[in-house]
């Protein structure tokens, strides 16, 4: 043993969810304080790790998912619905920018829970949290973890400094957890996305993965 008590906590809206700060914060065009900080005010010492996807990719995995709630009913969604659904949020996330900060187009509280483009912008959250938590942020992709689990893991077991589990049991292991929130089943229903849908989404994210690239110098957040 490590000697380590370790908790932990997995909510992805915390990178990015500050639902109400265009109230809190009047006359800011951009929030002044995230998560991040008050993470940090509380925590200062907490390993932070933030795995990101394909953009493109997932936000037709979460336009899917949120499909087979009970909320949605009887609702139709096919590759048709999700190609106009982008459409209608990239250029409405696009006129944003011509006349507000980025920041604030990532942040505003004016997105469609029906489609959540602005999510898949990682540089506009994960420089918040790089700026406040330094070398304390591990920042991974699932492609990376898809394709080398193992030394992917043992990145995640260095960073929050637990002992380095014994190998034959972690592969083991890899080898026999269940994936959880697959969406397979759905996935079948829905169909592959509209190869026009695809360029659409790559060309939309191509500036924000770049940027991203280049902000933690590592060419795997292209996705290409």
């Amino acid at each position: 043993s490590s000697g380590i008590n370790a908790e932990y906590g997995g909510t992805p809206s915390l990178f990015w969810d500050l639902e109400g700060w265009e109230t809190r914060y009047p006359g800011y065009d951009d929030p002044p304080y995230t998560n991040a900080d008050l993470i940090h005010a509380v925590t200062p010492d907490v390993k932070i790790i933030a795995i990101f996807r394909n953009p493109t990719e997932r936000l037709l995995s979460e336009y899917i998912y949120f499909w087979k709630s009970d909320k949605m009913g009887m609702e139709t969604r096919t590759p048709d619905t999700f190609h106009l659904d982008v459409l209608r949020e990239t250029r409405k996330f696009n006129r944003c920018l011509e006349n507000r900060p980025f920041r604030h187009c990532c942040f505003t509280n004016d997105h469609s829970l029906r489609l959540r483009v602005a999510l898949g912008i990682y540089i506009c959250y994960a420089k918040d949290w790089a700026e406040v938590f330094k070398e304390n942020l591990l920042v991974l992709t699932m492609e990376e973890y898809h394709d080398k689990p193992v030394k992917t893991l043992l990145k995640v077991y260095n960073h929050i400094g637990l002992y380095e589990p014994n190998l034959d049991d972690l592969v083991d292991f890899l080898q026999t957890a269940k994936t959880q929130n697959s969406n397979l089943d759905r996935k079948g229903q829905f169909g592959p996305m509209l190869e026009e849908t695809k360029q659409l989404l790559d060309d939309f994210y191509k500036p924000y993965n770049a940027a991203l690239s280049e902000f933690f110098g590592d060419s795997k957040f292209l996705f290409m």
